[in-house]
């Protein structure tokens, strides 16, 4: 297992940059998902990591080994990096066996090598066959056995699975991280896909316009977005204005008078902002507001849910999505529109007077500057 370690990396095409101060840590043996937008510098991260691309700054290390600093790189076949690109990309005229064994030496450790890895990808009936004769999820799990055939010290996934169909994508990806973690594989995954990210990685580091704005486990990424753009980037949200207030509110999640303390399983509470959805308890992202300041408030859907003793609203919309649906409603003499996410088998209909009530601290962020909105 290898530490590979991105710091102050900087990188530019011409005059555009592509990497600006990027600095990222991937502990051994772990499977770090890079999401972002298409264009943010995601690829260009990989193949800077790969030695396809040199830095005009920073460094990169695997180990106590150095791979990359301005005007000086290792060579890609010489970092131990393996790569699984978007496509399967095999040797047609190579049989399966061939195709997982290209990058080893002829011989009785080979042979055993590649039947280990037919095994764990589980194409041992396919060996003979040649790739014109695979799906695509079986072309992709040859690719993935001949990248970690060499035991390489980092293993790049390049948004491997973007071809595939939603359920093959969503099986394949997960069987893929279970025997990247089986192997004990530092792994890097490119994609734009929150769900896969969220899903697969031990870490998230998100990018934005050659940044990583933030980098933590899928939970914090989630539920403490670094920004407003973090938020709507990983998920859904329901954005409020709102006022904040200092001081204590009772706290319907754990029903104490006193600010939350932090726990795994729950956000801690700095304060409350009263809003749309009423006086709710609430934490500062990243920052301290003054009492009584104008804030903007962030909630996702799946955190408002019915309750008898709820704020007062009405139903004006349901998108279906089949295993539940985003509601859209009008709050009690508000002008702003909240959308909850309601589980399909106890749907309301259009029309219908609804109570709803926050089952999870409110997010609160500055309000955004004239750069933002413009």
């Amino acid at each position: 297992m290898t530490r590979l370690s991105v710091t102050h990396a900087g990188l530019a095409y011409g005059s555009r940059p592509a990497l600006i101060d990027v600095s990222l840590e991937i502990p051994s043996g772990s499977l770090v998902a890079i999401l972002g937008p298409s264009g943010c510098g995601k690829t260009s991260l990989l193949m800077a990591i790969a030695g396809l691309l040199g830095l005009d700054e920073g460094f990169i290390m695997a180990g106590n080994r150095e791979l990359s600093r301005a005007g000086k790189r290792v060579p890609p076949e010489q970092r131990g990096i393996g790569w699984v690109p978007q496509e399967a990309s095999l040797f047609p005229h190579l049989s399966v066996r061939d195709n997982i064994g290209f990058g080893l030496r002829k011989g009785r450790r080979r042979n055993e090598r590649v039947e280990e890895l037919a095994t764990l990808v589980g194409l041992t009936s396919f060996l003979d066959r040649s790739p014109g004769q695979l799906s695509g999820g079986q072309a992709q799990r040859v690719a993935l056995a001949r990248a970690l055939a060499p035991s390489p010290d980092v293993l790049l996934l390049d948004e491997p699975y973007g071809a595939l169909d939603s359920v093959l994508r969503n099986s394949l990806s997960r069987d893929v991280a279970r025997i990247l973690r089986e192997e004990e594989t530092t792994a890097v995954l490119v994609t734009h896909d929150r769900e896969e990210a969220l899903d697969l990685a031990d870490l998230v580091a998100v990018m934005d316009q050659g940044r990583i704005v933030q980098v933590g486990t899928p939970v914090e990424v989630y539920e403490s977005p670094a920004t407003p753009w973090v938020a709507s980037f990983v998920g859904d949200t329901v954005e409020l204005a709102g006022v904040w207030r200092h001081g204590a509110t009772q706290c319907q999640q754990c029903g104490s008078a006193d600010f939350c303390e932090p726990t795994e399983n729950r956000p801690g509470c700095s304060g409350h902002v009263v809003c749309a959805l009423g006086d709710v308890p609430a934490t500062a992202q990243g920052y301290v507001p003054k009492d009584g300041e104008d804030v903007r408030v962030v909630v996702r859907p799946e955190w408002l849910a019915p309750s008898a003793s709820g704020v007062p609203a009405t139903v004006r919309g349901v998108s279906y999505a089949g295993h539940d649906a985003l509601v859209e409603f009008d709050m009690a003499g508000q002008k702003e529109r909240v959308r909850a996410r309601i589980a399909a088998p106890f749907l309301p209909s259009i029309g219908q007077d609804f109570h709803l009530t926050l089952r999870h601290p409110a997010l609160v962020f500055p309000l955004p500057s004239d750069a933002e909105l413009a």
